[in-house]
C-alpha cells in the first residue's frame, strides 16, 4: 500500500439513543452519525465520512452498533495507532456515545451490505415495578404479561416470509428472514431478542407490540400466522416505544475481508445469504426499529 494511502477502520459504537434523533445524519439534529463525524474530523483535521451498518430511530440504543470510517496514516503529523485513536475520540465525545472497540479493515468493507445479521433486545419491566435508572431503556408497564403465550407467537414468526405487516421498506420490498425470535424472563424483566438478515421499517417494535397484545391475553398465539397474511398492518400500524430497544450486535462472515468478524449464532450458521438474492435482502434501516 503506498504510504500515502489512507487506512481504514471499522469501530463498535456504544450510545444512548435517548437524546440522539436517531443515528443517521440529518440537517438541524442530533445524530450519531453527526457527533461521531465531528469529532473524528476535530482530531484529524480532515473532512472525515462514515459508515453505518445500519440506521437507529430516535431513542433507540446501540451497544454493538458497527461503522466504517477511512484516515490518513498521520494525524496532524503523527502516527496513532487504533487503540490510541479510540482513547482520543471517547475522550471528545460526549457521554451518550463511545467507542467500544477500533480495528484495521479493508478499504472496500461495507458495514450495512456484509453484514449478515443483526441482533435487536427489546426489554420491558412489567407489574408496575418502576426502576428510575432504567427509565430510558425499558419499557415499564402495569401488566403482568402470559411469557408462554408471548413465547407460542414468537416462535410462529420465525422464518422467512412476508413481513409487510410488520414494517415497511422505502423499495417496497418486505420478505425477511427472522432467524430468531427469543424471550427470557428474569423477574419483572422480560426480554425480547430478535435476529435476523435485515429489518423493514418499526419492525422489532411491530413485532414486541404484537407480543404485548398476545401477553396480555388481547390476541391468541395462534392467530400470528394469519395475521401476518392479512394484507394490512398488524394493530393499525402501531409499534412499543423506541425507548426500550438496543441494536446488541451485527454479525458477518467470518472472511479475510473484515478480520476477526463475530460469528452468527448456531441457529443461523447456515442461514446466510444465498448468491443472487435480490438487493430487498440487503440491510436497509431499522429506522424506526
Amino acid at each position: 500500500m503506498p504510504a500515502g494511502a489512507p487506512r481504514c477502520a471499522r469501530a463498535v459504537l456504544e450510545y444512548d439513543g435517548t437524546a440522539f434523533a436517531g443515528s443517521q445524519v440529518q440537517p438541524n439534529a442530533r445524530t450519531v452519525q453527526g457527533v461521531l463525524e465531528e469529532a473524528l474530523n476535530r482530531l484529524t483535521g480532515d473532512r472525515v465520512r462514515i459508515r453505518l451498518a445500519g440506521r437507529t430511530d430516535a431513542g433507540v440504543h446501540a451497544t454493538g452498533q458497527v461503522v466504517a470510517f477511512c484516515l490518513p496514516r498521520r494525524i496532524r503529523g503523527t502516527a496513532v495507532g487504533w487503540r490510541e485513536l479510540q482513547r482520543r475520540l471517547n475522550a471528545i465525545l460526549p457521554p451518550d456515545l463511545a467507542i467500544r472497540s477500533v480495528r484495521s479493515a479493508a478499504a472496500g468493507f461495507d458495514p450495512r451490505r456484509d453484514a449478515v445479521a443483526r441482533v435487536y433486545r427489546y426489554r420491558i419491566r412489567m407489574g408496575g415495578r418502576s426502576q428510575p435508572l432504567d427509565r430510558h431503556s425499558a419499557l415499564e408497564i402495569e401488566d403482568r404479561l402470559d411469557v408462554a403465550a408471548m413465547e407460542a407467537a414468537a416462535s410462529a414468526l420465525v422464518g422467512e416470509r412476508d413481513f409487510a405487516a410488520l414494517g415497511s421498506d422505502e423499495h417496497g420490498r418486505t420478505v425477511r428472514h427472522l432467524l430468531e425470535v427469543a424471550i427470557r424472563r428474569r423477574g419483572s424483566l422480560v426480554e425480547v431478542r430478535v435476529t435476523a438478515d435485515a429489518f423493514l421499517r418499526r419492525m422489532v417494535r411491530s413485532i414486541v407490540a404484537l407480543l404485548l397484545e398476545v401477553g396480555r391475553g388481547r390476541l391468541a398465539a395462534g392467530d400470528v400466522v394469519s395475521l401476518l397474511g392479512a394484507g394490512r398492518r398488524i394493530l393499525d400500524g402501531r409499534a412499543a416505544p423506541a425507548k426500550g430497544l438496543t441494536l446488541e450486535k451485527v454479525m458477518y462472515s467470518n472472511t479475510s475481508k473484515i478480520g476477526k468478524a463475530e460469528s452468527l449464532p448456531s441457529s443461523a450458521r447456515n442461514e446466510r445469504r444465498r448468491p443472487g438474492r435480490p438487493p430487498s435482502a440487503e440491510p436497509e434501516q431499522e429506522a424506526g426499529t
